[in-house]
């Protein structure tokens, strides 16, 4: 008798732990992975180091960017500013990228200008009145990004660039805004216009940019604002596959694109008149050179700052050798229908209002410096005589320009709209991963096969209970 008890405890408590065991194992099952939860592969960012390309499947990457100096007048504070992470809008979720070391406070500030702006960029600096004993000079390259990589460097300071490539420095450069061009009548923005020729709109009185299908475009530049974003950001609701990237969408709609690039094997020229569909060409590049493009009836439509034709035609104070046509020739172009005409107030003729093209620096610039280097750009003794018209070739700062103003949000803050224009066009050119079934991790129906431990208890008891009945 006392046996069968004793064998009887036993599998009581073997069958008691046996249910313990499995109530703690059979915890809740992670949720099932649906193509939803894929996450894209991360795509290398817009131009990588340390010789950085513009990337047809470029990534936008957040970013972490110090506070610009709010007041030239206030002393620069001893301790580094803070950052802040401001390239998605969301709160960053790991430490910021290491920065550049902080530059020795060369007391030299170099300005890095493009090809033919050097000789303006000479006469720019000869008009400050530089303080602290700071030297300025201009640095010469060839392209934009060539610019960007030097001041990357430690080469250069300095560069003045349009809205679109503002952000793409301010993204991948770890550069900042500092001032921003000023217009007529203290504006701060201007609009991005679509010019065309008179004749089109006569023809269809109701004519819109959706009739320009097929037919020839000007851009200004790939990747800038007036030049690029914009008119994707209009040309989108026309493409056939929310898929497509901004080239495509582009190319599809136009029948040859004329849109150079500062990047190196990038752009769309195979409308610039080259044999080869080079973009190595800079005749048509930035507003005049769209403009050119329309004027040479290499295209039909030109996309451009709002003044641009007023400068450069026939009777504007810019006008060059290729300019032999006159205003009247042209027109805006509504995008939603009609046409208006071209007296530098546009109205509601727009693709929408572009905040006005900024100087930028590194982050890493030193306090010290970037204070000299407002108060002296902010000089109001040369102002008046910078804007005379010698400088009518390439421009340094843009050629309606009528004075600078300090940049006293940070960098996205102040591209606003534009920077949101410029992240959705990168986004697109993101490649995602398709889910497909052997990449879905699936969950099978709970059972004691799923879990070989808890079935190995189970034997275990079952032999219990044998030893019992013997």
């Amino acid at each position: 008798m006392q046996i069968v008890t004793a064998f009887s405890l036993l599998f009581l408590l073997s069958f008691i732990s046996l249910f313990h065991s499995t109530i703690q194992d059979l915890g809740p099952a992670p949720a099932p992975v649906t193509g939803a939860d894929v996450v894209p592969v991360s795509a290398p960012a817009l131009f990588s180091s340390p010789a950085p390309v513009l990337s047809r499947s470029a990534a936008p990457s957040p970013h972490w960017e110090e506070n610009p100096l709010p007041e030239v007048q206030r002393s620069p504070a001893s301790a580094p500013e803070g950052v802040e992470g401001e390239a998605t809008g969301k709160t960053p979720q790991t430490a910021p990228p290491p920065q550049p070391p902080l530059e020795e406070d060369s007391e030299t500030v170099r300005w890095c200008v493009v090809r033919d702006e050097f000789v303006d960029c000479q006469n720019y600096i000869s008009l400050l009145k530089p303080t602290a004993g700071y030297v300025w000079k201009c640095v010469q390259q060839q392209t934009t990004e060539a610019c960007l990589n030097s001041i990357k460097n430690g080469e250069a300071d300095l560069i003045n660039l349009d809205a679109g490539l503002a952000y793409i420095a301010f993204l991948n450069y770890s550069m900042k805004a500092i001032a921003n061009e000023v217009y007529c009548n203290h504006a701060e923005n201007y609009n991005s216009v679509a010019v065309v020729n008179r004749k089109a709109c006569e023809e269809n009185g109701e004519i819109s940019l959706k009739d320009f299908k097929g037919r020839r475009s000007c851009h200004g530049g790939y990747s800038t604002a007036t030049g690029w974003n914009y008119p994707v950001n209009h040309l989108k609701q026309f493409a056939e596959s929310n898929q497509s990237k901004d080239y495509e969408i582009v190319s599809d709609f136009f029948s040859a694109v004329c849109a150079p690039s500062e990047f190196e094997g990038m752009g769309e020229c195979g409308g610039c008149g080259n044999e080869n569909g080079s973009c190595s060409s800079t005749l048509y590049y930035g507003h005049s050179g769209a403009f050119r493009c329309l004027v040479e009836e290499l295209g039909d439509i030109a996309f451009v700052k709002e003044d641009t034709p007023l400068l450069y035609s026939m009777e504007g104070p810019y006008n060059k050798t290729w300019s032999i046509k006159a205003i009247k020739e042209f027109m805006y172009l509504c995008p939603q229908g009609g046409c208006r005409e071209i007296n530098g107030y546009p109205g509601s003729c727009i693709l929408g209002t572009v905040p006005a093209n900024v100087i930028m620096a590194r982050n890493s610039i030193s306090s010290r410096k970037l204070s000299v280097v407002l108060q002296t750009l902010l000089n109001a003794t040369w102002a008046s005589a910078l804007y005379t018209g010698k400088n009518a070739n390439s421009h340094v700062l843009s050629s309606s320009t009528q004075g600078l103003s300090v940049v006293k949000q940070l960098t996205r803050a102040y591209l606003g709209v534009s920077a949101s224009i410029s992240q959705t066009i990168q986004e697109l050119n993101v490649k995602k991963v398709q889910a497909t079934p052997s990449t879905l991790n699936t969950v099978p129906d709970v059972s004691f096969a799923t879990f070989p431990h808890v079935q190995h208890r189970w034997m275990l008891a079952t032999l219990s209970i044998l030893l019992g009945l013997l």
